[in-house]
This record gives structure tokens, sequence and C-alpha cells, in this order.
């Protein structure tokens, strides 16, 4: 693994930069909650589910008002694959964000980042966020190695899926449609299922594998909206693997993004 990415509109910040950043005052309708409270109570309770964190990343953006951070994560009855589990976390100081976590994935021979499951939990800054915030915590990290099981029986069904061109470039389109890639984004995802830069994709069956890692490939320079991106491109592949039913309706990336 070359490192968990962070990409453009973030800056990489260090654990001490991050947790100096002051809170503003809190108010009879708005408690913000520190950055190293909200970090520390996740790493503590990974802690308790003897879940270690192989590798921790955290942005800031907005002088510091806005928080991502990503942590890798190594869980016990896990072998290593070709990917292993991410949880990303995003809080904010300027009420753009509630405390939120995702649960999703790093593949690792091009580190794309991939949140499948619906964001498991967000909380806005309210005087009684602190009663919630613990047991939701506790909830979501209890549930990640399921959650990272069902994660990888779809990567599983996504390598055994084949597609034609014709195929991906409809999904292109599809992809468009639900709001996953832009239309400047387009001509580039054909040029990377047609050409992955990555030899490891090049030489493989053409797959939905090769397909979603194409997607994800491209869209990596949105670290803000890439949770509600990279949902909208598994619905739309779990669809076209059997995965999901195709009538099944695919949330806009608007509904899933960790919003307060």
């Amino acid at each position: 693994m070359n490192g968990l990415m962070l990409h453009c509109g973030s800056q990489i910040a260090k654990r001490e930069e991050v947790f100096a950043v002051p809170a503003p005052p809190a108010t009879a309708t708005y408690a913000p909650l520190p950055y190293e409270s909200f970090v520390v109570r996740i790493e503590k309770q990974l802690a308790v589910e003897r879940i270690a964190i192989t590798e921790e990343r955290l942005a800031l953006a907005k002088n510091g008002q806005r928080l991502f951070g990503l942590l890798a994560l190594s869980m016990p009855g896990f072998g290593r694959a070709e990917y292993g589990c991410v949880l990303g976390l995003r809080t904010s100081y300027d009420r753009s964000f509630a405390n939120g976590v995702c649960i999703g994935a790093s593949v690792f021979v091009c580190d794309n980042l991939s949140f499948a499951g619906e964001v498991t939990f967000e909380r806005k800054h309210t005087s009684k966020m602190l009663r919630d915030l613990s047991w939701m915590i506790s909830e979501t990290v209890s549930g990640l190695p399921a959650r990272f099981a069902a994660q990888s029986q779809t990567f599983e069904s996504m390598k055994r899926q084949e597609l034609s061109d014709r195929d991906a470039h409809d999904l292109a389109i599809r992809f468009y449609d639900a709001g996953a890639i832009g239309v400047l984004e387009i001509p580039r995802l054909v040029q990377e299922w047609r050409q992955p830069r990555h030899p490891e994709f090049a030489e493989a069956t053409k797959t939905a594998w090769r397909l979603f890692n194409a997607a994800t490939e491209i869209i990596k320079g949105d670290l803000w909206r890439l949770p509600a991106r990279t949902r909208a491109i598994h619905d739309m592949l779990e669809k076209e693997c059997g995965i999901r039913p195709a009538e099944e309706e695919t949330a806009t990336p608007e509904t899933m993004v960790l919003a307060a």
C-alpha cells in the first residue's frame, strides 16, 4: 500500500495541527465538538473492538473549519486482499457538515478510495449531541466487520462479471446520469477502461471490477464529495452484477453526503 491519498480541496495536517484548531463558542442551539474529541472517541472505540489503525490521514479545509479523515483498518479474521477497509470521518466548525462516519475500502494497487455503504451515522452539533454520540460510534464500529465483509463480496462479484466495451460505454453514461462523474470525465473514464494505467487491470479480463477501478481512478481529485460519488458507482455496478435489484431506485449523491 502506497499510502492513503487525500486529494485536492484539502490540506494534509498533523494531528497536533488539527487538534489545535479552536472550536467556535457554543450557543443555546449549537454545541461544536472539538476535533480532538471526535477523532479520539472513534479511535478508542476501534481499540475496544480490537480493530487496529494501520494508517491515518487528516485533512483540513476552509482555514481549518472543515475536517476530513481517513483511517486504514486491520480487522481480526480478514486476510490480506487487493483492498483494505477504510473508515472516513468528517466534521466541521462552520456548520457545513455534521459529525459523520462512513465505511469504505482502499484498493492497494492504485490507492483508489471507495465508500460503499450508506453514511453509517451523522449527528448535528446540537446541545444534546454528546448524549447520542457515544452509542452511535459504538454501534458503527461494532458493525465494521460485517459491513466490510459485504463490500468484499461485492468486489468479488465485480471480478466475475465480464463487460463488453458497449456495456462499459453505456455504464459511463449512467454514471454521469447518477451524478457520479461529470461530463468532462466521461472521455477520461472511457480511456481508463480501454487502456488502464495500472498493469494489473490492463492484463486482466474486462470486468465490472476493471470499470469500477477506472471510475474511482478518475474521481480521485474530489475528496469532499467522494463518499457520495463512489456510492453511486457502487449502486450502478451492483445492479449490473445482479447484487442489487435493477428496479431499485438509486439515491442521488446529495442524499448520501455527510451533510449537516
